[in-house]
């Protein structure tokens, strides 16, 4: 019996070896570390872009506000917007943006949310989204902390995408205007979870987070189309950038023209020894990772 479980060892972690040499590693532009002088911890769980400015948020239940980002070299730091009401405790894992409104996925509850441009200079109501989810079979709220942790647009198609974390992982999309919902997932070959997810130019992209990839998905053939790691800087033979701990952090996910931009959530873990060699870093505050876009990627 202990020969077989030895040889089972040993083909899982040869097929994880090729599978990592298969998939072409990101090129590292830079790693910036939160700056910030608040007592409170930051776990980073989304990022979005609008109007020339990014914003991020937390998943703590004191991360009632979107909070944009400034970077300043190897650091960046970030600013409150005017906190918004949600109807209960936010656990906020995923942001996107269209058309004069931010949409929110929290994992606590199982709900989504919107919320209007004008957080961004005034206070107000985060809405929910009237998603009939039990109608495709899916509780949400009894997920707990196996629920959403990715969201994404197809505005032309009028698609929302949402991504259940684990035990199973789904990748949902509902139709915005019938109201239809459809789950699929794609073969869990390097990973077994998902967390943030993208969309752009008719394909969504989600973070394998376990696995240290982003993959890119055909969302209509529910096929993969490619896949980039990063399991290289996150999880280096020398060691992760924060411990100890043996699951992935990568929760955020934004694409630019010629970048990839990544955030950790650390979850208020310290940088590792290898951190602070290779890359500078200190502290228990977390990270985004920004690499080269490969063309065609």
């Amino acid at each position: 019996m202990r020969t077989v479980l030895l040889t089972l060892l040993a083909f899982t972690l040869s097929n994880l070896s090729m599978a990592q040499q298969r998939y072409a590693p990101l090129d590292l532009i830079g790693i910036h570390q939160l700056q910030t002088s608040d007592s409170l911890q930051f776990d980073l769980s989304g990022i979005v872009a609008t109007g020339g400015n990014y914003y991020v948020i937390g998943d703590k239940h004191w991360n009632n506000s979107l909070y944009q980002v400034t970077f300043a070299d190897s650091l960046f730091s970030i600013s409150k917007t005017p906190a918004f009401s949600i109807p209960s405790n936010p656990d906020l894992e995923a942001i996107d943006y269209y058309e004069g409104l931010f949409y929110l996925a929290s994992e606590k509850d199982g709900k989504v949310y919107t919320l209007d441009r004008q957080v961004l200079t005034h206070s107000t109501n985060a809405k929910e989204m009237l998603i009939d989810f039990e109608s495709a079979g899916l509780t949400p709220s009894k997920w707990g902390n196996a629920g959403w942790e990715g969201l994404a647009l197809d505005s032309e198609n009028q698609t929302l995408y949402l991504c259940k974390e684990r035990q199973p992982r789904w990748i949902v999309a509902i139709n915005l205007n019938s109201g239809a919902i459809n789950q699929f997932n794609i073969p869990e070959t390097e990973s077994n979870d998902f967390s943030d997810a993208k969309f752009e130019n008719g394909f969504l992209y989600v973070l394998e987070r376990n696995g240290n990839y982003i993959t890119k998905i055909d969302p209509v053939s529910q096929q993969v189309t490619d896949k980039v790691s990063y399991h290289h800087i996150a999880s280096h033979p020398d060691g992760k950038l924060y411990g100890p701990e043996k699951y992935g952090m990568a929760e955020a996910l934004l694409l630019t023209e010629d970048e990839i931009w990544i955030g950790l959530d650390n979850n208020g873990k310290s940088v590792t020894e290898h951190a602070k060699n290779t890359h500078k870093l200190s502290g228990k505050t977390p990270v985004i990772l920004k690499f080269r876009r490969p063309k065609g990627f």
